[in-house]
């Protein structure tokens, strides 16, 4: 699936009433001079959203997505009695109306819409159960904000790679996670930084199994027993702290086809008899290798041995 790219400019308030409400919620805007610009790209987990202001508009929105605004002291806002501006990156969310006024300013806005940041956060927390609300609009601690600032920034620097869907995925969960842990969760804090712990230490214990172990005829089960927890337990670890987005079983795959392809780089020109050995030394029909090797290398493994 491609990114969803946008960009508007109108200095029509009826436009951008509209435009605001489609991508933001509800809104009531107010404005005499105005002309609002903004381009963004995402999908349906997450976007990042430049807006250039010219003019100045103050309006009332009530939010249906997690968004996070980093502008300067002109974005003011006010919320459930609670002033400021956003010269430091600030949280707002679903449930109270926002009420802000904008004067010649840019402003960056990452959106997290309410389910995909509450399905990650079930997963990397390790708790169905989880309801994702934040206490407060500012971040916990410097620290926790300076990671936030580092995730936001290398996310927008990368907005022209985000038609791939491997580096969307990447940037989606490093700016989601990011958010959950530099903005205070209500809850428990202490337990949901036990239990990413805990699944990334059944992480690095499987992927140790898998690479140690990948010419034998090791399963998921076999991984999971390893690392001490069961197979659903690691396979949400993986959904949690996978880099590359895979699943156990895609990332034994991968390491077993990263050693085939190795060992044909390593065979003599050629030997195309070869081929049926390596694939079955690692677990592959030769087919299936082909498919794979393919896939991963854009190319056959034939032609690297020149047959």
């Amino acid at each position: 699936m491609p990114a969803l790219r946008e960009h508007f400019r109108s200095a029509d308030l009826g436009e951008a009433e509209a435009y605001i409400t489609r991508s933001y919620g509800s809104v009531d805007l107010d404005a005499q001079d105005l002309t609002f610009e903004e381009s963004s790209v995402g999908d349906e987990r997450f976007a990042l959203r430049r807006l250039n202001i010219g003019g100045g508009y103050s309006a009332e929105c009530d939010l249906d997505a997690i968004i996070v605004v980093h502008s300067d002291a002109r974005y003011e806002w006010e919320i459930d009695g609670e002033r400021g501006d956003a010269a430091d990156p600030v949280l707002f969310q679903p449930g109270s109306t926002l009420a802000c006024r904008l004067q010649d300013t840019r402003v960056q806005v990452v959106a997290l819409p309410m389910d995909a940041l509450t399905d990650l956060a079930r997963t990397v927390y390790n708790d169905d159960t989880l309801t994702v609300r934040f206490d407060g609009t500012r971040p916990a601690d410097p620290t926790l904000l300076r990671a936030w600032r580092s995730a936001s920034a290398l996310a927008f620097s990368a907005e022209a790679t985000l038609d791939n869907d491997l580096a969307r995925a990447s940037m989606f969960r490093s700016i989601a996670v990011s958010t959950l842990e530099a903005f205070p969760l209500i809850g428990d804090r202490a337990q949901r930084v036990e239990s990413v712990a805990q699944q990334q230490r059944a992480y690095r214990a499987a992927v140790s199994f898998f690479e140690q172990n990948a010419s034998l005829p090791i399963t998921v089960d076999d991984a999971a027993a390893a690392a001490g927890v069961g197979s659903g337990a690691l396979r949400r670890a993986f959904r949690g702290h996978s880099v590359a987005g895979r699943s156990p079983l895609e990332h034994l795959t991968a390491v077993r086809l990263d050693a085939a392809h190795a060992d044909i780089v390593g065979t003599a020109m050629g030997s195309v008899d070869d081929l049926s050995e390596i694939a079955s030394r690692w677990g592959f029909t030769e087919e299936g290798l082909r498919r794979h090797h393919l896939a991963a290398y854009g190319t056959r493994p034939e032609d690297l041995l020149g047959v």
